[in-house]
Protein backbone atom coordinates (compact mmCIF):
# COMPACT_ATOMS: atom_id res chain seq x y z
CA UNK A 1 0.00 0.00 0.00
CA UNK A 2 1.62 3.25 -1.18
CA UNK A 3 1.55 6.28 1.13
CA UNK A 4 -0.09 9.47 -0.12
CA UNK A 5 0.69 13.08 0.74
CA UNK A 6 -1.84 15.18 2.65
CA UNK A 7 -3.80 17.79 0.68
CA UNK A 8 -6.12 19.15 3.35
CA UNK A 9 -7.74 18.33 6.72
CA UNK A 10 -11.26 19.16 7.85
CA UNK A 11 -13.23 18.77 11.06
CA UNK A 12 -16.27 16.46 11.10
CA UNK A 13 -17.92 16.45 14.54
CA UNK A 14 -15.28 14.88 16.87
CA UNK A 15 -13.23 13.57 13.97
CA UNK A 16 -10.67 14.85 11.50
CA UNK A 17 -11.09 13.97 7.85
CA UNK A 18 -7.73 13.80 6.13
CA UNK A 19 -7.84 14.29 2.36
CA UNK A 20 -4.94 12.78 0.43
CA UNK A 21 -3.47 13.58 -2.97
CA UNK A 22 -5.17 10.59 -4.62
CA UNK A 23 -8.52 12.26 -3.85
CA UNK A 24 -9.31 9.66 -1.21
CA UNK A 25 -10.08 10.71 2.33
CA UNK A 26 -10.02 8.93 5.68
CA UNK A 27 -11.96 10.04 8.74
CA UNK A 28 -10.20 9.58 12.08
CA UNK A 29 -12.19 9.79 15.32
CA UNK A 30 -10.53 11.79 18.10
CA UNK A 31 -10.34 8.72 20.38
CA UNK A 32 -8.47 6.80 17.65
CA UNK A 33 -6.03 9.59 17.02
CA UNK A 34 -5.23 10.02 20.72
CA UNK A 35 -4.80 6.24 21.11
CA UNK A 36 -2.33 6.26 18.21
CA UNK A 37 -0.21 9.17 19.36
CA UNK A 38 3.42 8.24 18.63
CA UNK A 39 5.17 10.56 21.10
CA UNK A 40 7.59 8.89 23.58
CA UNK A 41 5.13 9.15 26.48
CA UNK A 42 2.41 7.34 24.52
CA UNK A 43 4.38 4.85 22.43
CA UNK A 44 7.51 2.74 22.88
CA UNK A 45 9.01 2.85 19.40
CA UNK A 46 11.70 0.29 20.27
CA UNK A 47 9.11 -2.38 21.18
CA UNK A 48 6.31 -1.26 18.82
CA UNK A 49 3.93 -1.13 21.80
CA UNK A 50 1.67 1.44 23.40
CA UNK A 51 2.91 2.90 26.67
CA UNK A 52 -0.50 3.43 28.28
CA UNK A 53 -3.44 1.26 29.25
CA UNK A 54 -6.67 1.91 27.36
CA UNK A 55 -8.26 3.00 30.65
CA UNK A 56 -5.66 5.77 30.89
CA UNK A 57 -6.75 7.38 27.62
CA UNK A 58 -8.29 10.75 28.50
CA UNK A 59 -11.67 11.74 27.10
CA UNK A 60 -10.36 14.72 25.16
CA UNK A 61 -10.84 16.30 21.78
CA UNK A 62 -8.96 18.67 19.51
CA UNK A 63 -7.99 22.12 20.76
CA UNK A 64 -6.29 22.95 17.47
CA UNK A 65 -4.61 21.26 14.53
CA UNK A 66 -2.30 22.07 11.66
CA UNK A 67 -0.78 20.12 8.80
CA UNK A 68 1.58 20.13 5.86
CA UNK A 69 1.88 17.62 3.04
CA UNK A 70 3.80 15.12 5.17
CA UNK A 71 2.47 15.59 8.73
CA UNK A 72 -0.62 16.28 10.84
CA UNK A 73 -0.17 18.18 14.12
CA UNK A 74 -2.75 18.14 16.92
CA UNK A 75 -2.92 20.02 20.19
CA UNK A 76 -5.43 18.36 22.49
CA UNK A 77 -7.82 19.91 25.01
CA UNK A 78 -5.51 18.70 27.83
CA UNK A 79 -2.55 20.47 26.08
CA UNK A 80 -0.96 17.18 24.94
CA UNK A 81 0.64 17.44 21.49
CA UNK A 82 0.71 14.72 18.82
CA UNK A 83 2.29 14.43 15.39
CA UNK A 84 1.29 11.91 12.70
CA UNK A 85 3.13 11.23 9.45
CA UNK A 86 1.26 10.92 6.16
CA UNK A 87 2.80 7.46 5.72
CA UNK A 88 1.24 6.28 8.97
CA UNK A 89 -2.21 7.80 8.40
CA UNK A 90 -2.58 6.75 4.76
CA UNK A 91 -2.44 3.05 5.78
CA UNK A 92 -5.89 3.18 7.33
CA UNK A 93 -8.26 3.48 4.42
CA UNK A 94 -10.48 0.64 5.60
CA UNK A 95 -11.03 -1.14 2.27
CA UNK A 96 -7.35 -0.98 1.33
CA UNK A 97 -6.24 -1.93 4.85
CA UNK A 98 -8.54 -4.97 4.88
CA UNK A 99 -7.55 -6.00 1.36
CA UNK A 100 -3.84 -5.81 2.17
CA UNK A 101 -4.30 -8.39 4.93
CA UNK A 102 -6.29 -10.92 2.93
CA UNK A 103 -4.58 -14.09 1.80
CA UNK A 104 -5.28 -14.83 -1.84
CA UNK A 105 -4.90 -18.58 -2.42
CA UNK A 106 -4.89 -19.94 -5.96
CA UNK A 107 -7.54 -22.66 -5.96
CA UNK A 108 -6.82 -25.92 -7.76
CA UNK A 109 -7.96 -29.43 -8.48
CA UNK A 110 -6.30 -32.51 -9.93
CA UNK A 111 -2.62 -32.92 -10.75
CA UNK A 112 -0.71 -29.68 -10.13
CA UNK A 113 2.86 -31.01 -10.18
CA UNK A 114 3.78 -28.38 -12.80
CA UNK A 115 2.56 -25.51 -10.57
CA UNK A 116 3.69 -26.43 -7.06
CA UNK A 117 7.25 -25.46 -6.19
CA UNK A 118 9.91 -28.17 -5.99
CA UNK A 119 13.18 -26.77 -4.67
CA UNK A 120 16.48 -28.23 -3.49
CA UNK A 121 16.95 -28.11 0.26
CA UNK A 122 20.19 -26.09 -0.03
CA UNK A 123 18.37 -23.34 -1.92
CA UNK A 124 15.66 -23.28 0.73
CA UNK A 125 17.94 -23.28 3.76
CA UNK A 126 20.69 -21.02 2.43
CA UNK A 127 18.99 -18.25 0.47
CA UNK A 128 16.30 -15.67 1.15
CA UNK A 129 14.99 -16.10 -2.38
CA UNK A 130 14.64 -19.86 -1.88
CA UNK A 131 12.79 -19.38 1.40
CA UNK A 132 10.47 -16.84 -0.22
CA UNK A 133 9.65 -19.28 -3.02
CA UNK A 134 8.74 -22.04 -0.55
CA UNK A 135 6.46 -19.83 1.53
CA UNK A 136 4.89 -18.28 -1.57
CA UNK A 137 4.03 -21.76 -2.85
CA UNK A 138 2.41 -22.52 0.52
CA UNK A 139 0.42 -19.29 0.36
CA UNK A 140 -0.63 -19.86 -3.25
CA UNK A 141 -1.27 -23.62 -3.41
CA UNK A 142 -0.92 -24.85 0.16
CA UNK A 143 1.89 -27.23 -0.85
CA UNK A 144 5.66 -27.18 -1.43
CA UNK A 145 8.17 -29.97 -2.13
CA UNK A 146 11.75 -29.79 -0.88
CA UNK A 147 14.20 -32.22 -2.51
CA UNK A 148 17.72 -33.37 -1.70
CA UNK A 149 16.98 -33.81 2.01
CA UNK A 150 19.06 -36.37 3.88
CA UNK A 151 17.05 -39.53 4.55
CA UNK A 152 16.97 -39.21 8.34
CA UNK A 153 14.87 -37.74 11.10
CA UNK A 154 17.63 -35.22 11.90
CA UNK A 155 17.80 -33.87 8.34
CA UNK A 156 14.01 -33.66 8.20
CA UNK A 157 14.04 -31.70 11.46
CA UNK A 158 16.39 -29.09 9.97
CA UNK A 159 13.79 -28.40 7.28
CA UNK A 160 10.97 -28.24 9.84
CA UNK A 161 12.84 -25.69 11.94
CA UNK A 162 13.37 -23.49 8.90
CA UNK A 163 9.63 -23.62 8.19
CA UNK A 164 8.89 -21.98 11.52
CA UNK A 165 9.83 -24.45 14.25
CA UNK A 166 8.76 -27.89 15.41
CA UNK A 167 5.37 -27.97 17.15
CA UNK A 168 5.12 -30.48 20.01
CA UNK A 169 1.88 -32.45 20.33
CA UNK A 170 0.85 -35.75 21.88
CA UNK A 171 2.75 -37.40 19.01
CA UNK A 172 5.97 -35.69 20.10
CA UNK A 173 7.96 -33.05 18.28
CA UNK A 174 9.57 -34.85 15.38
CA UNK A 175 7.94 -38.21 14.82
CA UNK A 176 8.65 -41.36 12.85
CA UNK A 177 6.01 -43.98 12.16
CA UNK A 178 5.29 -47.18 10.28
CA UNK A 179 2.61 -49.83 10.81
CA UNK A 180 3.57 -50.27 14.46
CA UNK A 181 0.56 -49.09 16.51
CA UNK A 182 2.38 -46.50 18.64
CA UNK A 183 -0.79 -44.37 18.77
CA UNK A 184 -4.52 -44.98 18.39
CA UNK A 185 -4.59 -43.61 14.86
CA UNK A 186 -5.36 -45.20 11.47
CA UNK A 187 -2.18 -43.60 10.11
CA UNK A 188 -0.23 -46.28 12.03
CA UNK A 189 -1.54 -49.03 9.74
CA UNK A 190 -1.17 -49.98 6.07
CA UNK A 191 -4.85 -49.23 5.39
CA UNK A 192 -5.93 -46.55 2.92
CA UNK A 193 -6.59 -43.11 4.39
CA UNK A 194 -9.34 -40.93 2.95
CA UNK A 195 -8.48 -37.27 2.41
CA UNK A 196 -8.60 -35.40 5.72
CA UNK A 197 -7.19 -32.59 7.83
CA UNK A 198 -5.19 -33.44 10.94
CA UNK A 199 -5.93 -32.30 14.50
CA UNK A 200 -9.61 -31.45 14.14
CA UNK A 201 -9.80 -32.32 17.87
CA UNK A 202 -7.31 -29.56 18.83
CA UNK A 203 -8.46 -26.06 19.77
CA UNK A 204 -6.17 -24.90 16.99
CA UNK A 205 -5.16 -27.50 14.44
CA UNK A 206 -1.52 -27.53 13.39
CA UNK A 207 -0.69 -25.05 10.66
CA UNK A 208 1.70 -27.07 8.51
CA UNK A 209 2.18 -30.80 8.23
CA UNK A 210 5.53 -32.10 7.03
CA UNK A 211 5.96 -35.66 5.73
CA UNK A 212 9.11 -37.43 4.51
CA UNK A 213 9.11 -41.05 3.33
CA UNK A 214 12.37 -42.48 4.70
CA UNK A 215 11.92 -45.92 3.17
CA UNK A 216 9.48 -48.26 1.45
CA UNK A 217 10.85 -51.78 1.06
CA UNK A 218 9.42 -54.95 -0.43
CA UNK A 219 6.02 -53.54 -1.22
CA UNK A 220 3.79 -51.42 -3.38
CA UNK A 221 1.18 -48.68 -2.96
CA UNK A 222 1.25 -45.88 -0.42
CA UNK A 223 0.62 -43.10 -2.91
CA UNK A 224 0.07 -39.69 -1.35
CA UNK A 225 -3.31 -38.04 -2.00
CA UNK A 226 -3.73 -34.25 -1.82
CA UNK A 227 -6.85 -32.18 -2.47
CA UNK A 228 -7.57 -28.46 -2.15
CA UNK A 229 -10.09 -28.16 0.67
CA UNK A 230 -10.91 -24.54 -0.20
CA UNK A 231 -11.82 -25.45 -3.77
CA UNK A 232 -14.02 -28.28 -2.52
CA UNK A 233 -15.86 -25.88 -0.22
CA UNK A 234 -16.29 -23.39 -3.06
CA UNK A 235 -17.76 -26.09 -5.31
CA UNK A 236 -20.09 -27.17 -2.50
CA UNK A 237 -21.32 -23.57 -2.21
CA UNK A 238 -22.07 -23.51 -5.95
CA UNK A 239 -23.88 -26.85 -6.11
CA UNK A 240 -25.33 -27.20 -2.61
CA UNK A 241 -25.49 -23.72 -1.04
CA UNK A 242 -27.68 -24.96 1.82
CA UNK A 243 -25.06 -27.54 2.78
CA UNK A 244 -22.26 -24.98 2.57
CA UNK A 245 -24.20 -22.65 4.84
CA UNK A 246 -24.84 -25.50 7.31
CA UNK A 247 -21.17 -26.48 7.49
CA UNK A 248 -20.12 -22.87 8.13
CA UNK A 249 -22.41 -22.64 11.17
CA UNK A 250 -22.93 -26.09 12.70
CA UNK A 251 -20.24 -27.17 15.16
CA UNK A 252 -19.03 -30.71 14.46
CA UNK A 253 -17.34 -32.35 17.45
CA UNK A 254 -14.07 -34.22 16.93
CA UNK A 255 -12.12 -36.27 19.46
CA UNK A 256 -8.94 -38.25 19.97
CA UNK A 257 -8.75 -40.92 22.67
CA UNK A 258 -5.93 -43.16 23.82
CA UNK A 259 -4.43 -44.03 27.19
CA UNK A 260 -3.50 -40.76 28.89
CA UNK A 261 -5.10 -38.53 26.24
CA UNK A 262 -8.58 -37.29 25.50
CA UNK A 263 -8.72 -34.34 23.11
CA UNK A 264 -12.02 -32.91 21.93
CA UNK A 265 -13.12 -29.76 20.13
CA UNK A 266 -16.23 -28.55 18.32
CA UNK A 267 -16.12 -26.16 15.36
CA UNK A 268 -17.67 -25.66 11.92
CA UNK A 269 -16.14 -27.78 9.16
CA UNK A 270 -15.82 -24.66 6.98
CA UNK A 271 -14.58 -21.51 8.70
CA UNK A 272 -15.39 -18.28 6.88
CA UNK A 273 -14.12 -14.76 7.56
CA UNK A 274 -17.34 -12.96 8.49
CA UNK A 275 -16.00 -9.67 7.15
CA UNK A 276 -14.69 -10.75 3.73
CA UNK A 277 -16.50 -14.02 3.11
CA UNK A 278 -13.15 -15.74 2.47
CA UNK A 279 -12.79 -19.41 3.39
CA UNK A 280 -9.98 -19.51 5.96
CA UNK A 281 -9.98 -23.08 7.32
CA UNK A 282 -11.32 -26.57 6.65
CA UNK A 283 -11.75 -29.04 9.54
CA UNK A 284 -12.70 -32.25 7.72
CA UNK A 285 -11.84 -35.65 9.14
CA UNK A 286 -14.22 -38.59 8.82
CA UNK A 287 -12.19 -40.63 11.34
CA UNK A 288 -12.18 -38.16 14.23
CA UNK A 289 -15.91 -37.39 14.31
CA UNK A 290 -17.24 -37.82 17.86
CA UNK A 291 -20.71 -39.24 18.66
CA UNK A 292 -23.11 -36.30 18.88
CA UNK A 293 -26.63 -35.53 20.04
CA UNK A 294 -28.81 -33.32 17.82
CA UNK A 295 -31.47 -30.85 18.84
CA UNK A 296 -33.64 -31.81 15.87
CA UNK A 297 -34.04 -34.47 13.24
CA UNK A 298 -33.51 -31.77 10.62
CA UNK A 299 -30.05 -30.92 11.99
CA UNK A 300 -29.14 -34.58 12.14
CA UNK A 301 -30.07 -35.16 8.51
CA UNK A 302 -28.38 -31.94 7.42
CA UNK A 303 -25.20 -33.11 9.17
CA UNK A 304 -25.04 -36.35 7.20
CA UNK A 305 -26.18 -34.87 3.89
CA UNK A 306 -23.75 -31.95 3.92
CA UNK A 307 -20.73 -34.00 5.02
CA UNK A 308 -21.44 -36.59 2.35
CA UNK A 309 -21.76 -33.98 -0.37
CA UNK A 310 -18.47 -32.39 0.62
CA UNK A 311 -16.79 -35.79 0.95
CA UNK A 312 -17.88 -36.74 -2.59
CA UNK A 313 -15.79 -33.86 -3.91
CA UNK A 314 -12.76 -34.72 -1.80
CA UNK A 315 -12.89 -38.40 -2.74
CA UNK A 316 -13.36 -37.77 -6.47
CA UNK A 317 -10.02 -38.78 -8.02
CA UNK A 318 -10.31 -36.07 -10.68
CA UNK A 319 -10.00 -33.48 -7.89
CA UNK A 320 -7.00 -35.17 -6.25
CA UNK A 321 -3.27 -34.94 -6.87
CA UNK A 322 -1.72 -38.38 -6.42
CA UNK A 323 2.00 -39.10 -6.43
CA UNK A 324 4.55 -41.37 -4.79
CA UNK A 325 6.54 -39.62 -2.06
CA UNK A 326 10.16 -40.71 -2.48
CA UNK A 327 13.00 -40.72 0.09
CA UNK A 328 14.84 -37.40 -0.05
CA UNK A 329 11.75 -35.29 -0.84
CA UNK A 330 9.95 -33.54 2.00
CA UNK A 331 6.32 -32.59 1.44
CA UNK A 332 5.00 -29.50 3.22
CA UNK A 333 1.27 -28.72 3.26
CA UNK A 334 -1.07 -26.18 4.80
CA UNK A 335 -3.20 -28.21 7.21
CA UNK A 336 -5.80 -25.42 7.39
CA UNK A 337 -6.45 -25.87 3.68
CA UNK A 338 -5.06 -28.99 2.01
CA UNK A 339 -6.48 -32.43 2.82
CA UNK A 340 -4.15 -35.40 2.60
CA UNK A 341 -4.54 -39.15 2.46
CA UNK A 342 -2.87 -42.22 1.01
CA UNK A 343 -3.60 -45.44 -0.80
CA UNK A 344 -3.09 -48.76 0.98
CA UNK A 345 0.34 -50.31 0.80
CA UNK A 346 2.33 -53.48 1.38
CA UNK A 347 5.87 -53.92 2.63
CA UNK A 348 7.87 -51.87 5.13
CA UNK A 349 7.11 -48.16 4.89
CA UNK A 350 8.59 -45.61 7.31
CA UNK A 351 7.65 -41.93 7.36
CA UNK A 352 9.05 -39.03 9.35
CA UNK A 353 7.66 -35.59 9.93
CA UNK A 354 6.25 -33.03 12.29
CA UNK A 355 3.88 -30.10 12.59
CA UNK A 356 4.51 -26.35 12.53
CA UNK A 357 1.96 -24.05 14.16
CA UNK A 358 0.08 -21.64 11.91
CA UNK A 359 1.27 -18.68 13.97
CA UNK A 360 4.89 -19.71 13.42
CA UNK A 361 4.80 -20.33 9.67
CA UNK A 362 2.81 -17.17 8.97
CA UNK A 363 5.33 -15.30 11.11
CA UNK A 364 8.07 -16.51 8.75
CA UNK A 365 6.01 -15.43 5.73
CA UNK A 366 5.58 -11.96 7.23
CA UNK A 367 9.28 -11.54 8.03
CA UNK A 368 9.93 -12.42 4.39
CA UNK A 369 7.52 -9.58 3.43
CA UNK A 370 5.15 -11.93 1.62
CA UNK A 371 2.07 -10.92 3.63
CA UNK A 372 1.07 -8.14 6.04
Amino acid sequence: MMSKLIERVSVVDRALEVHFEDRKSIKFEDCWLRDHCRCPSCYHAETYQRANHILDLPDVTFSSFDYNKSQLFITWSDNHESTYSHKFLSQFNYKEWRESRRLKPLLWHGNIHNKVLKIHVDDFLNSIDGAKRVFQSLLDYGVALISGVGVSLKDTEEVCKALGGVQHTLFGGMWQFSTKADHADTAYTNLPLAAHNDNTYFTEASGLQILHCLEHKNGKGGETILVDGFNGARELKKEFPEDFDFLTKFKVEAEYIEDGYHHTYSAPVIKVNSDTGDIVQIRFNVYDRAPMAFNSGENCRSYYRSLRNLAKYYENESNQWRFKLQPGTVMVMDNFRVLHGRTSFSGSRVLAGSYVSRSDWLNRARTLNLIK
